[in-house]
């Protein structure tokens, strides 16, 4: 949050009924050491208050609230021959961003510190951290219940709820943004400006910056940004798609960056993957409708899982990139999740409320279901298995368009042995070689090479029989991962 309007911000805050934990009130006394624990009290008061912002006056009546004017400049304030300011960022810790304004009311001088509270760990000072309780400023220490929650609020912090663009009227949020549109989308009502404003703030996607405006949070810009490249700090998140002439990346024929937030663009990302791949038209109860070489279903939610789970903080872009024979789906950030146990491990994201809401949206399956649909759906058409794979501190999704079991590799088969054995276990089944040969789309006669992919598979450890002394014919496998478990 910036201070654009510091008169509008304290009378805001004069307006409060009562001091609180993230606002304190003084008049004339300073001194460098109270100061610096106010600090950390109120910037750790914030987060555990959901504030985006605490706040320090000197020159208003903490009971009246009344503008009575200090004699404390915090600017000329000096610690031995250190400026007060540089001494403040010196000996707090982490660091803080301190925004310290002076405001004239007719002669009446008001000091204000704005404190952004920490992201990483609570605030201390000379290594005691402090918290307010009320109005009380007390040491974090002695209240073990505070403590934890704030440790759990500094470690959940996350990009999304970064600023994207600062002191935005209610016309220039509506004039970046498409409210109305997203509200919809989450089943809401049309409504007037004024109410979707409201609600955005009661959602935490905009913050009422306390100066007659507002704020974007990241989150809101990402998802509900006409023009992404109108917010610095998500303008190269855009998805992009490029189109290769053949099998390799020698020559592209089509390469285009989106630009529409993502909920309000998904939708047209999916249509255009899709369109960039050869098709037929086929009738399914009397309706003609499109049939592609890869389910759309696998694309929407592995292309979906690109977006909700890249770093933010990392260079790059989502990116999907069409082959003849294949699509390759990447997005910076390495997994969070060893990509042998996306199917069975509980899903984990980097974005958590990012995840929420493009699941709100039905943009994507629920948590945790949207790799197994994927995979299901690759699976009943027989395709090869997905290969998921790290590659420098990136996530790479290779799908494959349709090709025999001949001209599979062996750690292709390997690779839809062990997936489709974890699929049949996440459904409480066992796989067999029968179903094997139904998910490789063999014949019963092929009953040898299933059984020899079967042995190939647990030779790399990656299922293992639920009896070993159990018969080839009527033999069950389960993951490797499901020992002890039957």
């Amino acid at each position: 949050m910036k201070i654009v309007d510091a008169k509008a911000l304290i009378e805001n805050l004069r307006r409060l009924p009562r001091e609180t934990e993230w606002v304190e009130f003084k008049l004339n006394r300073f001194n460098e050491e109270d100061v610096a624990q106010y600090v950390s009290g109120l910037a750790n008061s914030a987060i555990l208050k959901g504030e985006a912002r605490a706040f320090l006056l000197f020159g208003i009546e903490d009971q009246t609230h009344e503008i009575a004017g200090t004699d404390v400049r915090l600017k000329e304030k000096k610690v031995g021959n250190e400026p007060f300011e540089n001494w403040l960022n010196r000996c707090i810790e982490p660091r803080l961003n301190l925004e310290f304004v002076s405001v004239d009311f007719d002669g009446k001088i008001v000091e204000l510190i704005a404190i952004d509270p920490a992201y990483q760990q609570p605030v201390r000072f000379k290594k005691l951290a402090y918290i307010r309780i009320d109005t009380s400023l007390q040491p974090l220490h002695e209240y073990a219940e505070k403590e934890r929650a704030l440790w759990l609020a500094t470690s959940s912090f996350a990009f999304e709820q970064g600023i994207a663009g600062h002191h935005l009227t209610g016309e220039e949020i509506f004039e970046l943004t498409d409210p109305l549109q997203f509200l919809e989308m989450l089943g809401h009502q049309r409504m007037s400006k004024a109410s979707a404003v409201e609600m955005l703030v009661a959602r935490e996607l905009l913050i009422d910056n306390m100066q007659g405006r507002w704020d974007v949070t990241n989150l809101f810009a990402l998802l509900a940004a006409k023009r992404l490249t109108d917010f610095p700090s998500v303008a190269n998140k855009a998805p992009r798609v490029i189109e290769y002439k053949k099998t390799k990346k020698l020559e592209a024929v089509g390469d285009v960056t989106g630009n529409l937030g993502y909920a309000l663009g998904f939708k047209k990302l999916l249509t255009y993957i899709m369109s960039r791949m050869p098709h037929e038209e086929i009738m399914v109860m009397g309706v003609r409708r499109n049939k592609y070489p890869i389910p759309e279903i696998a694309v929407r939610e592995i292309a979906a899982n690109a977006l909700i789970h890249q770093d933010f903080t990392k260079l790059g872009q989502p990116t999907i990139e069409v082959f003849k024979d294949k699509l390759v789906i990447t997005n910076p950030g390495a997994p969070l999740v060893d990509p042998k146990r996306f199917i069975d491990t509980p899903s984990k994201s980097r974005n958590e409320k990012l995840s929420a809401l493009m699941r709100s949206l039905g943009l994507c399956e629920q948590r945790g279901s949207g790799v197994d649909r994927a995979l299901d759906a690759i699976e009943q058409e027989a395709l090869p298995a997905p290969f998921f794979r790290e590659v420098e501190g990136s996530m790479v999704v290779t799908i494959y368009r349709p090709g025999s079991f001949a001209e599979m590799s062996r750690e292709a088969r390997i690779r839809a042995c062990y997936q489709h054995c974890c699929l049949r276990f996440e459904a409480n089944e066992y796989m067999s070689n029968a179903s094997l040969r139904s998910r490789l789309g063999l014949p019963s006669t092929q009953y040898p090479q299933a059984s020899q992919v079967i042995r190939d598979t647990i030779d790399e450890g990656l299922v293992r029989p639920v009896d070993e002394d159990q018969g080839n014919r009527n033999a069950r496998y389960i993951p490797f991962y499901a020992v002890g478990s039957v």
